[in-house]
């Protein structure tokens, strides 16, 4: 359970005198008071240091062994505290760009954290992106329910202008003998004439094959799946669509998947998430002196 309060007992460090304090979380909180009746005693050799000792104290004995021992403040107990940051009141920064991250030096923890354990998602519809290889991809359908009738989809053209005819001539050519043009599943007999709209913008998927979800001694065979899903992503340049069919023949689910750090809906590419993927926005105020934990 989340606690409220960051609630103080005892704490005697310096010029404080046995004081019980409870101080609301995620809160702008001040304290005040005369020269020496113990402000800094409170929020820096008590709060603060506690903050920082239970932070080090979680870390590998590896790292430990760099940071050296810290000493528990003068104080009976603490509970709810949070890894603490603390700046130094002689090495702020005046530079107007600066901001508590760069002057304390923890975004340098913070873009760490970001590219190492961070999701991308795609900025225009949200979805997660991630590079998907022919092998995980294999490992998707087979794990898909027992029954499930299956199209592997490779994407020609996603939402252009055109008739595109040269698309169905080089499909026919290379041996395909069906298509899905605008959510519709399409035969391509040479007497077929789609008549497509040149104005209007159109989506075509080649039907690289058709399976059905077996587990067991019937199951799918595995190296014939693998075939499939790299023509189909040759073809795609590196895009594959799964659809599930409904009982009535109809699409019931469609999943995409990419062989490239790419959105497969959007076809937005991002690059690989690195530290330097969130530049700093006032790099002299990294050199500033000040004590910072990250969280």
């Amino acid at each position: 359970m989340a606690h409220a309060y960051i609630d103080i007992r005892g704490a005697r460090e310096h010029n404080l005198q046995n004081i019980d304090i409870k101080i609301p979380r995620d809160k702008l909180v001040v304290i005040t008071g005369l020269s020496g009746s113990g402000k800094s005693s409170l929020a820096f050799d008590t709060i603060y240091a506690e903050g920082q000792r239970r932070y080090v104290e979680s870390l590998s004995a590896y790292a430990r062994q760099f940071l050296g021992q810290m000493e528990k403040p003068d104080v009976d107990q603490i509970d709810g505290l949070s890894p603490a940051i603390s700046i130094d009141q002689k090495g702020v920064s005046h530079n107007p760009r600066s901001t508590v991250g760069t002057v304390t030096e923890i975004y340098d923890y913070l873009r760490l954290l970001f590219a190492r354990v961070g999701i991308p998602h795609c900025p225009n519809c949200g979805q997660v992106i991630a590079r998907q290889g022919a092998d995980q991809i294999v490992d998707a359908v087979l794990n898909l329910p027992e029954g499930s009738r299956i199209l592997l989809l490779a994407p020609l053209v996603r939402g252009r202008k055109g008739s595109h005819e040269r698309v169905f001539q080089d499909l026919r050519k290379a041996g395909f003998v069906r298509a899905r043009i605008n959510g519709e599943l399409r035969d391509l007999g040479e007497e077929e004439d789609f008549s497509l709209d040149r104005y209007r913008n159109h989506t075509i998927e080649a039907v690289v094959d058709r399976l059905v979800v077996r587990h067991g001694p019937e199951a799918i065979d595995r190296t014939r799946l693998t075939d499939s899903i790299e023509t189909a992503l040759k073809l795609g340049g590196g895009v594959i669509s799964v659809l599930q069919l409904g009982q009535d023949g109809g699409a019931e689910q469609e999943q995409l998947f990419s062989e490239h750090f790419s959105c497969p809906t959007c076809g937005l590419s991002l690059p690989e998430i690195e530290p330097r993927t969130f530049p700093s926005t006032h790099r002299t105020a990294l050199a500033a002196p000040a004590r910072a934990w990250a969280p």
